[in-house]
């Protein structure tokens, strides 16, 4: 029987399009796995119906599916895919009836042997599940198993970007403040630059002020600098102030075509948000209908 999906907000996209992607990247070495007449039913499941599964598809192929994931000694990628699929389908209201509390229990110290993104999408989806009651786990996972890359090492490149932006750059985005206050912004920015490079450990107003406004400004050479700034000060505080959440509603497509270099640690830091704190959320208030036409989730950073 069908199970209802969970309710469309940004967090079930997310999670979903991590699923999908993992099952996708799996595809191949889950389908060595399976019976030769199921490949082309698993090609169909995972890229033509988004990994939902059918009430046909589980009388084909759920029970294999469960065995595979059930397996990790047999083939952890196969068996990181089978799960993915199977977490995919759940959250989506698919035909798969199992609530996967048995694998959770047996399997976790196997899902964190994983490569760091399914790692982080398959615990992202068992969180999201046992959060909206598609699975209920005696604890959720945390921490360090939900993301994909570590914090520390993100700051460090987003550090490296933001210090990058040449003094005439620096006085650049000075200039956007008034004149009687350019030069305190600018020793402002020069000290948050030479010190922790957290905009909000600096007073907030200088040189947040000027930051924040060239961090809304795609057109301007150091927007990338700018938003790397904005985007630390954001994982220091979680994103209390919810700036980076307001950025990628309005800018996420700005930011996919960014040179690869600022491109891959900006998406990584956006994506850090999501796994640090299940309640960061853009594109609050939005319609179901809207969210799913127009939203944009986060891809795995790419060079």
């Amino acid at each position: 029987m069908r199970h209802a999906s969970v309710p469309i907000s940004f967090q079930t996209l997310q999670v979903v399009a991590d699923l999908q992607s993992a099952a996708a990247t799996g595809f191949s070495g889950l389908a060595d796995r399976l019976k030769p007449a199921q490949k082309q039913l698993l090609r169909r499941v995972i890229f033509d119906q988004n990994c939902v599964l059918s009430s046909r598809d589980v009388e084909s192929i759920h029970a294999d599916l469960l065995l595979v994931a059930a397996l990790p000694d047999k083939g952890l990628d196969a068996f990181l895919t089978a799960t993915a699929l199977l977490l995919a389908d759940r959250l989506q209201g698919g035909s798969g009836a199992d609530d996967l509390f048995w694998n959770w229990d047996a399997f976790q110290d196997h899902y964190r042997k994983g490569s760091s993104p399914v790692r982080a999408a398959v615990m992202n989806g068992y969180r999201w599940a046992h959060t909206t009651r598609r699975v209920n786990l005696d604890r959720a996972p945390e921490g360090r198993d939900l993301q994909t890359y570590d914090g520390a090492d993100l700051i460090r490149v987003l550090k490296v970007i933001a210090r990058s932006m040449p003094a005439g750059l620096r006085d650049l985005v000075c200039d956007a403040a008034p004149v009687g206050t350019r030069t305190v912004h600018r020793t402002a920015l020069e000290n948050c630059l030479k010190g922790s490079c957290v905009l909000s450990e600096y007073g907030g107003w200088f040189p947040g002020e000027v930051v924040e406004l060239i961090s809304l400004d795609p057109e301007h050479a150091a927007y990338a600098h700018c938003t790397a700034l904005v985007l630390l000060d954001a994982l220091v505080s979680r994103d209390a102030k919810g700036r980076m959440a307001f950025r990628w509603e309005e800018q996420a497509d700005r930011y996919l075509r960014m040179r690869s270099e600022m491109r891959t640690a900006i998406l990584a830091g956006v994506r850090h948000l999501h796994e640090m704190a299940i309640d960061w959320s853009p594109y609050t208030g939005w319609a179901p209908d809207q969210l799913v036409e127009k939203a944009v989730v986060v891809p795995f950073a790419k060079a």
